[in-house]
């Protein structure tokens, strides 16, 4: 079994190359289920990943790969089965297209969750007017861990180190995002070199300004800058405010699950 070519069958719209999908879906981590012309994955107590390519489905496969896959995680000792992994490269939630087939099985769903990208020329990067905002690029440190303290305590931890542009006022960090050149990701193609923002925040007092999405446009016009072909926003709950910018959607994913 291709278990890469089933994949692509299944989901035709991501462009990602073998070894992008092999180390992002952390096969050899995952348990392996198969039925038919269909695969499963499992890590702990999350559905990893099910495919069953076009021409094998309205026959079981996919109904029969989740009683395996539920049986294996309430044999763990788990009591809830999770459709998706917050902690995975590939997909976070279900696939939008998915969710009546898991809700058919008694799964549930709440949040929205958007995967994103943006290239050169679909961005609108013009930068504007900041009077008394400056935007600066630092390395990560305790300064920048205090402002994002204000905002989330738990994105702390993903501020140890690496690039972050902050838009500074008087001194105080107001707002910040994380930069990195080149990412692997769900969104990845191939040889294109994908640069990413994240953890975007704003701190309470400075908000409403327009801050924010200054910070942004500015972030990605220097990822384009240094090269990369497109940039990736991963798991926002804000695609309206990025689609301001000119990012679009590329997937829909919802967060939920099952009681086993």
């Amino acid at each position: 079994m291709n278990y890469y070519e089933i994949f692509r069958e299944c989901f035709p719209q991501l462009r990602l190359s073998e070894n992008q999908f092999m180390n992002l879906s952390e096969f050899e981590r995952c348990r392996l289920f198969t039925f038919g012309s269909g695969y499963a994955l499992v890590n702990g107590n999350k559905l990893r990943l099910i495919c069953v390519p076009p021409q094998g489905r309205k026959r079981g496969a996919g109904t029969e790969l989740l009683r395996l896959a539920e049986e294996y995680v309430r044999n763990q000792g788990f009591t809830r089965m999770v459709a998706g992994d917050t902690g995975s490269g590939l997909f976070i939630g279900a696939v939008e297209e998915s969710v009546p087939f898991f809700e058919k099985h008694g799964y549930s769903f709440g949040d929205k969750i958007a995967e994103m990208s943006g290239g050169r020329n679909e961005l609108l990067l013009n930068p504007a007017d900041t009077p008394g905002i400056s935007f600066e690029i630092r390395q990560a440190d305790e300064t920048v861990r205090n402002a994002v303290s204000k905002v989330d305590p738990d994105w702390v931890q993903y501020f140890a180190d690496g690039e972050v542009i902050c838009a500074v006022s008087g001194g105080d960090i107001a707002a910040f995002c994380i930069l990195e050149e080149d990412v692997s990701c769900v969104l990845s193609g191939g040889t294109s070199k994908m640069g990413s923002i994240g953890c975007v925040g704003t701190v309470p007092e400075f908000r409403r300004h327009g801050i924010g999405l200054e910070m942004v446009k500015r972030a990605s016009a220097e990822l384009l800058g240094r090269g990369s072909d497109r940039i990736f926003i991963h798991y926002t709950g804000v695609s309206d405010w990025y689609a301001r910018l000119g990012y679009h959607t590329n997937l829909w994913l919802r967060l939920g699950g099952k009681d086993l």
